[in-house]
């Protein structure tokens, strides 16, 4: 088992920021909107791989990403574990393309309208609204498929 690295970005333009509605039903958030992101390559710095991964799910160009946290993703089902690492950005360029219409569709989504979005997982809510109050540094975890749980999924904020 290994544990992947991967990074999000909450790239903000105009008072609305870049949300993924995510098309496979084997996706963990099917049919919710989830900000962009995906795995580090070798040799690339979390930043470059933010601007990257913007890049090839929206078309955008980002710029000066700024890490504001960190969620560990855990699935005690398959043994599955990830840490993402989250930026934020108000440097954009570009026009939003749907670049993998198959996977995934970037959508531009008020700030303003994110608390009350029933397509926004409520713990995304709580983490944009960390990261882009700027007060604290985001730790969170994801927990799911823990056999010694009750619940089969848990969030939480360290």
């Amino acid at each position: 088992m290994s544990i992947r690295t991967r990074v999000a970005c909450i790239a903000i333009r105009y008072g609305r920021l870049v949300l993924m509605e995510k098309l496979i039903p084997s996706y963990f958030n099917y049919k919710q909107l989830t900000p962009p992101g995906g795995g580090l390559e070798l040799h690339e710095t979390l930043e470059e791989a933010c601007i990257r991964e913007m890049n090839e799910e929206t078309g955008l160009t980002i710029h000066s990403p700024v890490l504001k946290g960190v969620v560990s993703y855990l699935n005690y089902g398959n043994s599955d574990h990830a840490v993402t690492f989250f930026f934020v950005t108000h440097e954009i360029q570009g026009d939003l393309i749907a670049k993998e219409p198959n996977k995934h569709i970037p959508r531009w989504v008020d700030i303003e309208t994110i608390a009350d979005n029933e397509l926004v997982p409520h713990y995304y809510k709580e983490f944009i609204r960390i990261m882009l109050e700027g007060k604290d540094f985001l730790n969170a975890r994801l927990e799911w498929n823990k056999k010694e749980s009750d619940v089969n999924f848990i969030w939480s904020i360290m």
